[in-house]
């Protein structure tokens, strides 16, 4: 996986709101700090080589943000849209994105790592060689996505709903969740550890398995 290509001490130092000093609306070669955001709508920004550092986003609506090379550090993006998003080399660092809207999305090369992404959506959505790490997933929907080389790392995924999403080659066995909603023929190549195998004997199969 390939990380975002950024040489930190070239970076500017920047306000969000300088992006609109731009006619199509572009931010690069940046890095914000400690900055709050509120209730911005941009179609279409394009930010590229820019650290966020403790910034937060608050209902703002950025449908079809294309991200490149930047790196989301302890930010708050929760209850943002932004659907139709293109990343490409980005990170998300200890953020918090409680219902965040990436429906329709294009990721490549994506990392959330200790996040919480409860309650949020990622459906119809394009993901290759993203990695969820040690992050928060309950109650988020996860639904008619393609997947390719996408990797669970020690997450919580209870209550997640997966459907018609294939999810052949993912392993799970890291993770964790006490109920899932999910389709027998999307498990079909999934890699599960023995609990999770238990939880889906009976969900399917209405087994009863004794110990």
């Amino acid at each position: 996986m390939d990380h975002p290509k950024i040489t930190e001490e070239y970076l500017e130092p920047a306000s969000f709101f300088d992006i609109f000093n731009e006619e199509d609306f572009f931010l690069s070669n940046k890095k914000l700090e400690g900055e709050f955001v509120e209730k911005q709508i941009i179609r279409h920004p394009i930010i590229e080589q820019t650290i966020f550092e403790h910034v937060t986003f608050s209902e703002c609506d950025f449908d079809k943000i294309e991200l490149t090379d930047v790196i989301f550090k302890g930010c708050n993006l929760s209850n943002c849209f932004l659907t139709e998003a293109s990343l490409y080399r980005v990170e998300f660092q200890n953020c918090k994105m409680i219902g965040v809207n990436l429906d329709k999305s294009y990721f490549n090369n994506v990392v959330f790592k200790n996040c919480m992404l409860d309650l949020s959506n990622i459906n119809e959505a394009n993901l290759k060689e993203t990695s969820f790490e040690s992050t928060s997933m309950k109650d988020m929907s996860f639904n008619e996505n393609k997947l390719k080389q996408i990797f669970f790392d020690d997450c919580d995924l209870n209550k997640m709903t997966i459907l018609n999403t294939k999810l052949k080659g993912i392993d799970f066995s890291s993770c964790r969740f006490e109920t899932i909603d999910i389709e027998e023929f999307g498990i079909k190549g999934l890699k599960v550890n023995s609990e999770q195998a238990t939880f889906f004997a009976k969900y399917f199969l209405e087994i009863k398995v004794s110990y």
